[in-house]
């Protein structure tokens, strides 16, 4: 049983990370092809230079929040273990039915938790990088 509960979260773990590197190297990309030259004629040197400091900004931003989502990860990770030993320590049935219930109710909170912060700094990032983006195009904005 308790090989099913940590296996389910290291899954949805995997299935986070993977969503957080694969928008990582879609920005990266999209950051890199946007920014990389000035248009002749169309954006000033100036733009572009204060186009990729917005940009190299809002990555660090997104690369410091998920930092912090890996280590909460970790964290809940660490926590979900120790109350699955504690778990195993039932002494009665009642007891361990208790544990477990608190157990997979705490590791689905968890997973919550982690996915509703996700989805916000990923849309918080989004209309940031889009911001940017749509200023660094457009010649005269700042």
């Amino acid at each position: 049983m308790f090989e099913q509960i940590l296996d389910t979260y290291r899954k949805a773990a995997e299935s986070t990370m993977k969503v957080q590197q694969e928008m990582l190297r879609s920005w990266t990309q999209q950051g890199s092809q946007t920014f990389a030259l000035p248009t002749p004629g169309v954006v000033g040197a100036e733009e572009v230079h204060t186009a990729q400091k917005k940009w190299t900004e809002t990555i660090t931003d997104m690369l410091n929040k998920h930092r912090e989502s890996l280590d909460a990860q970790y964290r809940a990770g660490i926590r979900t273990i120790e109350d699955a030993f504690r778990v195993a320590e039932a002494k009665d049935p009642e007891q361990f039915r208790k544990l477990t219930e608190e157990l997979l109710r705490h590791s689905f909170e968890c997973l919550k938790t982690v996915a509703e912060a996700q989805m916000r700094d990923l849309q918080a990032a989004m209309q940031k990088g889009i911001e940017t983006a749509s200023k660094g195009a457009m010649p005269g904005k700042k």
